[in-house]
Parts: C-alpha cells; sequence; structure tokens
C-alpha cells in the first residue's frame, strides 16, 4: 500500500511541475512581444526509479533557464550605436547643407557674382553715379549674404547644443533605470525574467544615444563605462553626464572669442567629450564640433566661411585703397568697402558690412599708375581665378565657397549612405539574436500540446493509481 501511496505522491507532484512548466510558455506567449525579454524554459530533472528501494520516480522542477546569448546582444548594442552616430550624423549635416544654394542662384554665391558683375559695369564707365551706386548696393548685399549665412549656422549650432543637451539627459535617465535594476538585483539575488527584460531595453534604447560596454559583476549588478572607461553606473552608484558649451582652453585657443565648443562632462565635471565616439549623442557632436566648427570656426581655425569673407573684404579694400577717386592731381585716396571686426578674425562673416562712411564718388576707379579705370578693371577680375588676386588655395572666391558648400553636401551623402548601410546591419544583427532568444510562437505552441498530452497521461496515472488504492482498501476484511 505504501507503494501506491508514493506513486501517488509522485504523479501529484508532476501534474504540479508540468503546470509550472505550461506557466512559463504562457509567460514566454505573453512576452512575446515585449522589448529586451529573452524566452524562458522550465528545467526538469527525472528522479531516480528504484521499486526495492521505494523510489518511484518522477519529475522534479531544477529552476528556470533562459535563452539570451550576451555575445548576440552586444552585438545588437554595437551595431544600435553605430546607427545612431550616422542617423544624428546625416540629419544635422542635412540641416547643415540646406543652407547652401549649390545652383548659385542665391546666398552668397549669387551676391558675389553679382557684385562683380557691378565692378564690370562700372569700369567701362567708371565716373557714373548709377554704376557707383550699384556697386555700393552690391556689396551691401554680399554683406549680407554673409551674415545672413553665419547667423543660421550659428542658430543651428545652438539647437544642435539643446539636442546634446536633451540627449545626455535621456543618457541619464537610462542609467538611473540600470542603477534602480542593480538596487533590486542585490536585494533579489534570484533572477526575475521581466527586470531583466526591462534592463536589457534599457541597454538597447542606450546604445542608441551613445557608446559603452557592460560588465555583469559576481552579485549580478552591471557595470555600465562609456567607451573611454568613464563610469556611468556602478552597483548602486549612476554618475550623471552634464554638457556645455565653451571656447576651448587646452591647447590655448587661437581665437579666443570664436564660436565656443560642445562638451560633456562628467560626474567631476571632466571633459569626456572624447569618449563619446558613437551613438545618437557621437553623430552629433561630430557635427557640432567638426562639421559646423570647420565652416564658422573655433578656438584653433578659423573657419572657412571666415577666411572667404575676410580674404574677399581685404582684396576689394586693399585694391580700392591703392588708388584715387579721379585721374586730378591731389585726389583723394580710394575708401574701403567693407568693414568686419578685425580683432576677432573667426567672426568675419557675421561681422561684414558695408562701409557706412563710404559714399558712390568715394569708390577709387583710377589705380596707382593714373589709369582712370584701373581699379575697376581690377576688381571685375576677381571673379576669374587665374589672376593674381581674387584667389585662395588656387580657387575664385565663387569657386571656394562652392568648395565650401560641395563639402557639407558631401558630408551629408556619405552619411546617408553609411546610415541606410547600418540599417541593414544592425537590423540583421537584431534578426540573429530574436533567433537565438526571441520567443517562437511557433515552438511554444508545439511545447504547450507536448505538455498538455504528458499532464492528461499523468493525470491518467493518478486516475488509475487512486482506483488501484480503493480497490486494495476494499480488499480488507474488517477484523
Amino acid at each position: 500500500m505504501s507503494g501506491i501511496t508514493s506513486s501517488i505522491s509522485a504523479a501529484g507532484n508532476a501534474l504540479d511541475v508540468l503546470q509550472q512548466a505550461l506557466s512559463v510558455i504562457q509567460n514566454n506567449i505573453d512576452n512575446a512581444s515585449t522589448p529586451g525579454y529573452a524566452s524562458q524554459q522550465l528545467n526538469l530533472e527525472a528522479m531516480p526509479m528504484d521499486v526495492a528501494a521505494g523510489l518511484v520516480g518522477g519529475v522534479m522542477a531544477d529552476g528556470l533557464d533562459d535563452s539570451r546569448d550576451q555575445y548576440a546582444e552586444e552585438a545588437v548594442q554595437s551595431q544600435t550605436q553605430a546607427l545612431g552616430f550616422y542617423t544624428a550624423q546625416a540629419q544635422n549635416t542635412g540641416a547643415i547643407q540646406n543652407f547652401f544654394d549649390v545652383t548659385g542662384a542665391t546666398g552668397v554665391s549669387a551676391s558675389l557674382s553679382a557684385l562683380f558683375q557691378s565692378f564690370s559695369a562700372w569700369s567701362a564707365t567708371p565716373d557714373d553715379p548709377t554704376a557707383q551706386q550699384n556697386v555700393l548696393a552690391a556689396a551691401n548685399t554680399v554683406a549680407q549674404s554673409f551674415n545672413g549665412l553665419a547667423n543660421s549656422l550659428t542658430q543651428t549650432a545652438q539647437q544642435m547644443d539643446g539636442q546634446i543637451g536633451s540627449t545626455v539627459q535621456q543618457i541619464n535617465s537610462i542609467a538611473a533605470q540600470i542603477q534602480q535594476y542593480n538596487v533590486q538585483r542585490l536585494k533579489s539575488p534570484q533572477t526575475d525574467p521581466g527586470s531583466e527584460a526591462q534592463l536589457y531595453s534599457a541597454l538597447d534604447n542606450l546604445s542608441q544615444l551613445t557608446n559603452f560596454t557592460t560588465v555583469t559583476q559576481s552579485d549580478g549588478t552591471v557595470t555600465v563605462l562609456l567607451a573611454g572607461g568613464s563610469p556611468l553606473v556602478v552597483g548602486t552608484q549612476q554618475n550623471v553626464l552634464s554638457s556645455n558649451v565653451s571656447v576651448d582652453s587646452q591647447p590655448k585657443p587661437v581665437y579666443a572669442q570664436s564660436l565656443p565648443t560642445a562638451h560633456v562632462l562628467d560626474a567631476q565635471g571632466n571633459d569626456i567629450t572624447s569618449e563619446i565616439t558613437s551613438g545618437q549623442l557621437g553623430g552629433l557632436l561630430d557635427s557640432r564640433n567638426q562639421v559646423l566648427a570647420g565652416i564658422l570656426g573655433d578656438s584653433q581655425q578659423q573657419g572657412t566661411l571666415n577666411q572667404l569673407a575676410q580674404g574677399m573684404a581685404d582684396t576689394v579694400n586693399q585694391i580700392l585703397a591703392s588708388g584715387t577717386v579721379s585721374t586730378a592731381a591731389g585726389a583723394a585716396s580710394g575708401t574701403a568697402l567693407f568693414t568686419y571686426d578685425n580683432s576677432n578674425p573667426a567672426t568675419v562673416a557675421s561681422t561684414l558690412a558695408l562701409n557706412t562712411a563710404i559714399t558712390p564718388d568715394q569708390l577709387a576707379a583710377v589705380d596707382a599708375s593714373g589709369n582712370s579705370n584701373g581699379n575697376a578693371n581690377a576688381l571685375a577680375a576677381l571673379e576669374d581665378p587665374t589672376g593674381k588676386q581674387g584667389v585662395i588655395g588656387g580657387m575664385s572666391y565663387i569657386e571656394y565657397f562652392g568648395q565650401i558648400a560641395a563639402n557639407a553636401g558631401q558630408q551629408n551623402q556619405t552619411a546617408t549612405a553609411n546610415e541606410q548601410t547600418q540599417q541593414q546591419v544592425a537590423a540583421q544583427a537584431t534578426t540573429l539574436r530574436d533567433q537565438v532568444s526571441g520567443v517562437s510562437l511557433d515552438q511554444e505552441a508545439s511545447a504547450v500540446l507536448q505538455f498538455q498530452q504528458a499532464y492528461q497521461a499523468t493525470a491518467q496515472v493518478l486516475t488509475v493509481l487512486d482506483n488501484l488504492g480503493e480497490d486494495l482498501m476494499n480488499l480488507i476484511v474488517p477484523t
């Protein structure tokens, strides 16, 4: 009778275990679309069976096992970081590119062409007040074009600064989620599939924003380090990041009043900008501190747009200043056509202006040799890159501006192409991870059928044992 009782106990325990297995499957199905969730499986262990020794066999639950593959997770995070970088880079270089009219029909290029045309018309009739006034009007338009482009790019830099600050705050928010996971992990050493899903979902979100590495400690907590080693989360400690804009002091600034540079700081105020090389934050910093700085300048470079504005203004002013307003003896010397803040070469484009002191009759058409339209001809020739003047890097002013615009376009085109390629790579990495650790509804459905059949069979065994026990009891004759 004791053997039947033990068998009934073993069968009942088996039913409990099978019910647990079915509950795990149900949990998998419920979380099939939960971000960061890895499918779970109940480990089953067969109990020893030795009738002589009173061991009736059966099955017992031996904990949960999940299908998460750490290498697959890290591959997805790495590819997502690269995708975030190219996406941010494509978006922001696209915003920069939009300020350049590659057709030359508007903007700086068109205004320079109009100025050179006004010089050419003035050279034909150097004493014509209308031609002189047209030169001043064209020069004013050039200055306004440079001002408008510089201001637009500066505003774009400020918008990027806001995006950088917002992205840093998102990073801090995600880091706080990971820190809370660590707190709970220390309170409950047992792995919880739901909490782990939230952790990996947070890591996926973080990988969109910046580059990092993770280390799982022996106590189950997760340490998150930026690529350069700066700690973001260590155990229950979160190191909050911040951002600011300032002119770099190291190395010593060449242009102290230039466009400030965007910086990311750790919790101790140390500059860790150089460690952010991927993710959306990396793409933002690259567009802000490299692409825009190349055009507008920073502490170490004047910026191509400022170089163009200063080169053009200085050349025009020098030509005019070298001549006189007429061929008469004692005629007044020429007056500068442009002014700008010459104390700050990194702001020439934004401060360029028509000289308010010049009047049409102060335009010096006569050159130093006494040619009545020598200066006017020299100014008209600035459009020709084969001349000795009006050239930057072997290019005319218009060609040089075209090169600035082309570079902006090329950077955007490259970033966009990289983004499209990286989207496919990241998608492949995600697909491979999901194949390893994702929930397959087909597999879960198959497992449900298997466990249901096992449950039904065990229940039938239990019924048979119960009936057998009753029969044995009925055979016992009361004394």
